[in-house]
């Protein structure tokens, strides 16, 4: 229902006193309205009398006088003269205000007018303030919007005001709407109506107190009069679409105030009626669009309309807390009052069509005075170091080369076009972290060198190259599986000159008959391997599996398998994972690094084509929109600074609920050379698994932070994570025993997430041969 008032009658509205808004008049030279005031008077003695009437008539003949200085003792004759033989007390009007139950004795209309609005000349002059005084406005949303009316009230820029809000005053609304604690649990249309009249009783206020519905939305902007202006300020996106378009239709200018960053949005339909709405941020939306979306997909156009790269550090910081650590947007009184201001300054000058322009202005306070040290700074022992390599090049990748190939002879089979052809396409496929292919490969006299791009890999949280160098056991494996299926026995030589770090391996290949099964097996179904990021239940995986994973390693191989599929401890590793990577995108090179490798969408995948597209991993709208926020590493580091950002954690949970299992892999001895073979082993038992129908998703985080850890000792670990790491492994230890009856330590390496899921969707591209292949 929408209450709309009346100001015919001198009797209460009728739908009881919470509800109430209008004051009552009483004019005493009416017999019967003096009779009622007496009535009333007779029967509530609780009443407050408030009758200041000579010092308003008093402020009347002095504006009146501007010229001369009225002496005290002048003023009782001169209000004689004024009065003119009337009686006082029925001179003007009576107001009494029944919520407060207070009357109040003032000057007639247009002398309380005149009176009121006197500091406003010449700012406004007489003619432009009998102008403004025929406006309508409506308003729709009443926390900022409260700020915003009662300017618009005390500036007094309009006759009649339209307040649509469904909402009510709670305690926590008092930190930028101004009443007090007696109010709480009012209608918020209730409460602006009653304070503005509390300021001017002669304005006209109309109460919308189910906010704008398709029932009473041509009431809001056409009942009694046309609107002249729409100040949009609610939370709703469908109200802010369906506004829009009904004032656009009727040619409304409508006016936006976010409370942040001082951001003034100002829509001219009433010059330009073809205008996109938003600024044409909303898209393709429209009223009956919008009433299909679900909350989650009206995400992304909520991101545009407020202008997701232009907001406050601040905001950003509070929008990742949202539903973590509190429940909704901030908003401060300080922001809510200034829009209050700009809000009407835009309008007055608008209605008085002295500003013409549409867009999105600003106000910051943050940039027109700046802190001159950064307040978003992190600790200098967490800064982000600068990746000390560059990147390799052919001229350097045949230098290297040159080094070795100087000291071996030619072994007896060269390559034909075709397998080398084939060699490289699979070099090419292989996995690597963030999928940043950190190889270049080299062809000369029958022997394929792999080199590591350093430059590529660089990373903090990759400990001592450990994800780099198992990505380039798994290219070595790749290309030896490849071999295979050509019939070519291929000669790894891992690590062939010490004091030159790049160069990894040198293969040589000979022709060969017959090869074992396991090896043939895997070959043959190499094309299958992938990663499956997509979500699903958990189901139980093929009690098979385990043994052949085992199977899969390699002959030579000495590495440990661990697994588990007990619901609680994936649940535990959820945690375990989610905390892992909560730290990484708090410290500023985690993040960084972190963002290096998102790839946002199709045509930005295809023109790196290398890191991960976000298509690739089953976001919702929703968590898409939080990455996207999170980019912003000042507004991370308050959370860092605040010990927040818990909503990092929530993806890392959600995947893991959709585990089946979970298998990690460790080796004896953590150094190169036994990385490299490590990622030949996850190379095939990653296609082991992908065979038995299981989704793989390599979940890198915790054995990274773990491996710097124990390994490297914590190094460039910041302190404040070194105590809750060391916590998280010591769980991480309760799931998977690595040292248990074993009589070498030994290290954990590569941690998998196993699950029977859809389709894996989107590949991750790869970078084109003529970019990481050279030949002599």
């Amino acid at each position: 229902m929408d209450f709309i008032t009346s100001r015919a009658s001198n009797k209460p509205s009728g739908f009881g006193l919470a509800l109430q808004f209008e004051p009552i008049f009483y004019q005493l030279s009416d017999k019967e309205q003096k009779r009622q005031l007496e009535e009333l008077l007779k029967n509530d003695s609780s009443i407050d009398v408030y009758d200041e009437l000579e010092s308003h008539l008093r402020e009347l003949i002095k504006i009146r006088h501007p010229h001369r200085k009225i002496k005290n003792e002048e003023y009782p004759e001169l209000i004689n003269q004024h009065l003119a033989g009337r009686d006082r007390f029925e001179y003007g009007v009576w107001v009494y205000y029944p919520w407060s139950k207070k009357l109040v004795h003032l000057l007639e209309k247009e002398e309380f007018i005149e009176v009121r609005t006197n500091r406003n000349r010449y700012k406004l002059t007489d003619e432009e303030q009998e102008q403004l005084s025929n406006k309508k406005i409506g308003i729709v949303g009443l926390s900022v919007g409260q700020s915003i009316a009662l300017t618009i009230a005390m500036e007094r820029i309009c006759g009649e005001l339209r307040l649509a809000d469904f909402d009510i005053v709670e305690l926590s609304n008092l930190n930028r709407i101004r009443t007090g604690v007696h109010n709480l649990c009012l209608n918020k249309t209730v409460l602006a109506a009653r304070e503005i009249y509390e300021i001017d009783p002669f304005l006209k206020v109309r109460i919308f107190n189910d906010g704008l519905t398709k029932e009473n939305i041509d009431d809001f902007f056409t009942g009694n009069g046309k609107l002249d202006l729409l100040i949009e300020v609610c939370d709703g996106l469908d109200i802010k679409i369906v506004s829009r378009f009904k004032a656009r239709e009727l040619k409304i200018p409508v006016l936006m105030d976010t409370n942040d960053r001082g951001m003034l949005d100002v829509e001219r339909f009433d010059l330009e009626p073809e205008r996109p709405i938003l600024h044409g941020l909303a898209g393709d939306l429209d009223p009956e669009k919008i009433k299909d979306l679900t909350n989650e997909e009206k995400i992304p156009y909520i991101l545009k309309m407020v202008g997701a790269e232009t907001i406050s550090t601040r905001l950003k910081a509070s929008m990742m807390e949202v539903e973590q650590s509190i429940n909704t947007w901030p908003q401060l009184a300080s922001s809510v009052t200034l829009g209050g201001a700009l809000t009407t300054d835009t309008a007055r000058r608008i209605l008085m069509d002295e500003y013409h322009e549409s867009g999105r202005f600003y106000i910051d306070f943050e940039e027109l005075l700046p802190n001159k040290q950064d307040a978003y700074s992190v600790n200098s022992t967490e800064e982000k170091v600068k990746n000390p390599y560059t990147p390799l090049t052919e001229k350097d990748v045949k230098s290297i080369a040159k080094k070795y190939l100087d000291t071996v002879s030619a072994p007896d089979h060269l390559l034909t076009e075709d397998e080398l052809d084939e060699l490289i396409n699979a070099a090419v496929n292989a996995p690597s972290a963030g999928n940043n292919q950190p190889w270049k490969w080299y062809y000369n006299d029958g022997i394929l060198l792999l080199l590591h791009d350093k430059y590529r890999s660089y990373s903090w949280g990759d400990y001592d190259e450990m994800g780099a160098h198992m990505g380039l056991g798994c290219a070595i494996e790749s290309v030896h599986l490849q071999g295979v299926l050509l019939g070519l026995d291929s000669n790894v030589e891992v690590l062939p000159i010490d004091d030159e770090p790049r160069l990894i391996a040198a293969i040589s290949f000979k022709k060969a008959d017959s090869f074992d099964d396991e090896t043939k097996k895997l070959a043959e179904h190499m094309q299958i391997r992938c990663t499956n990021r997509k979500l699903a239940g958990r189901a139980a995986l093929p009690e098979k599996f385990k043994k052949e994973a085992y199977r899969a390693l390699s002959d030579n191989s000495n590495m440990k398998l661990y697994y588990t599929d007990d619901a609680e401890e994936l649940d535990e590793l959820g945690e375990i994972m989610s905390a892992c990577d909560r730290i990484r995108l708090l410290h500023p090179q985690g993040h960084s690094e972190f963002y290096s490798e998102v790839r946002w969408s199709k045509k930005h995948a295809e023109e790196t084509r290398d890191g991960i597209e976000l298509a690739a991993v089953d976001l919702s709208q929703g968590d898409v929109a939080g990455f996207y926020v999170a980019q912003d590493y000042k507004a991370v580091s308050l959370l860092s600074k605040w010990d927040k950002g818990t909503a990092f954690r929530k993806f890392s949970e959600k995947t893991m609920e959709s585990a089946s299992g979970a298998l990690l892999m460790a080796i004896p001895e953590f150094d190169h050379k036994n990385l490299i073979n490590a990622g030949r082993d996850v190379y095939r038992v990653w296609i082991s698994a992908n065979m038995a129908g299981i989704s793989v998703h390599p979940m890198l985080s915790p054995v990274f932070f773990f491996s710097r850890l124990v390994v490297g000792k914590g190094k460039r670990i910041p302190n404040r994570f070194i105590e809750h790491l060391k916590e998280l492994r010591e769980n991480f230890l309760n799931i998977f025993p690595l040292n248990e009856d074993n009589e070498r330590e030994y290290s954990e390496v590569f941690l998998m997430k196993l699950a029977i899921a859809d389709d894996m969707g989107v590949k991750a591209l790869r970078k084109p041969k003529h970019e990481i292949f050279y030949r002599g």
